[in-house]
């Protein structure tokens, strides 16, 4: 009977260890989003969208 008890405990500290080990995760990203300087944001928007010169001179030269 004892056996189960602790057993039973100790599962319920899995969950809560799991859940706030993912919301500080969370957290930590959210923070790390909101605190960006505007510049980086502007770079970060336009990285897919930005050509190199290096890589593709054929469409700079029309």
């Amino acid at each position: 009977m004892f056996k189960r008890i602790i057993y039973d405990d100790w599962t319920t500290f899995v969950p809560l260890i799991s859940f706030w080990f993912t919301f500080g995760v969370f957290l930590a990203i959210s923070l790390r989003a909101f605190l960006l300087k505007k510049s980086t944001v502007q770079h970060m928007e336009n990285l897919p969208l930005e050509e190199d010169a290096s890589s593709n001179p054929s469409k700079h030269d029309s």
